[in-house]
């Protein structure tokens, strides 16, 4: 399999970006969101998961995950949106 660009964005309940969330996909290095709340991903494994200060936030196959990931602040930390 190919790898494949994913973009993850965090935003907060009024939908703006959140900079400096710790993201990391999985089998690719941890990164911090920019002042837009993205990051972006060369995803190579077939599987694979996204985690959001250390919390698993989104896990399945590279073939039928979306090109952008957006996940929204609650209460309990991440959700996706």
């Amino acid at each position: 399999m190919s790898a494949r660009k994913v973009r993850v964005e965090f935003v907060d309940a009024q939908g703006q970006g959140v900079a400096g969330v710790s993201v990391k996909a999985s089998g690719c290095s941890e990164l911090e969101t920019g002042a837009a709340g993205q990051a972006f991903f060369l995803v190579e494994d077939a599987e694979f998961a996204i985690s959001a200060n250390g919390a698993e936030v989104w896990r399945g196959a590279l073939t039928s995950a979306p090109e952008k990931l957006v996940f929204k602040q609650d209460g309990s930390g991440w959700q996706a949106a």
